[in-house]
C-alpha cells in the first residue's frame, strides 16, 4: 500500500492552507448546508454537525489517494480544497474545493488554487491537473479561469449527483501551468453558454 501523502501548510497571498481540525466542523456544516453547496456540490442533503466532523476527523485525513486542505483566512475557516490521484500514470489528479459563503467573491478560492496548482507541478512533480463542475457552477469556473486553465468543455452526463447523471463542464491543465487567464472571462462565457 502506498504511503499518505502528507499535508504542507502552504501560504498564498490571501490564505494559508493547512490540515483539518476539529475546530473547524462548524464552518464545515455552515458550508455544506448553503443552498449553493447543495445545488452545485455532492454534499449529501439533510448535512449534520456528525457529518461535518466526520468529515475534518476521517475524510480529510492523510491518504495515499488524496491531499485535503483547510483553506485560512485570518484565523478563519473559508473554505476546503483537494487534489486528488487521478488512477493512470503517476502525474495526474484532480482538483476540488468549495468556499465557505462568508467568503465569496473575495479572490480567497483563487489564491488556494493557484497555490495548490503550484504545489502539484512543482512539490509533486505532477504534470496535468483536472477540474471537473456542475454546469452552471460560475463561482466555480472563475478560479480556475483566473489560474490559467483553458475554456471548460461542456460534457453531458459528465458527473453523478445522488444518484442522477448531470452535465458538467471539465478542464485540464499541464505543467508548466500559465500565471493568469489565458483568454477573456466573456469568452469563457459565451462558449459554456453556447454549448449549454
Amino acid at each position: 500500500m502506498s504511503e499518505p501523502l502528507a499535508i504542507p501548510v502552504l501560504s498564498g497571498d490571501l490564505v494559508t492552507l493547512r490540515p483539518h481540525r476539529e475546530s473547524d466542523a462548524e464552518g464545515v456544516f455552515q458550508r455544506a448546508t448553503d443552498p449553493l453547496a447543495q445545488r452545485y456540490t455532492t454534499v449529501p442533503l439533510g448535512y449534520t454537525p456528525e457529518m461535518a466532523l466526520s468529515y475534518v476527523t476521517e475524510f480529510t485525513a492523510p491518504s495515499p489517494d488524496q491531499i485535503c486542505w483547510a483553506i485560512e483566512v485570518d484565523g478563519a475557516y473559508a473554505g476546503s480544497i483537494d487534489l486528488r490521484v487521478l488512477e493512470v500514470d503517476a502525474g495526474a489528479g484532480s482538483l476540488g474545493y468549495a468556499t465557505h459563503q462568508d467568503f465569496r467573491g473575495r479572490g480567497v478560492m483563487t489564491d488556494a488554487v493557484r497555490v495548490v496548482v503550484r504545489h502539484a507541478f512543482e512539490d509533486l512533480g505532477w504534470q496535468t491537473v483536472r477540474w471537473e463542475a456542475h454546469a452552471g457552477n460560475w463561482g466555480s469556473a472563475k478560479p480556475v479561469w483566473r489560474t490559467g486553465f483553458p475554456v471548460p468543455t461542456f460534457v453531458p452526463d459528465l458527473l453523478v449527483e445522488r444518484g442522477t447523471l448531470v452535465d458538467g463542464w471539465i478542464s485540464t491543465l499541464h505543467a508548466p501551468a500559465p500565471h493568469g487567464p489565458v483568454t477573456s472571462w466573456d469568452e469563457v462565457r459565451a462558449a459554456l453558454e453556447r454549448s449549454a
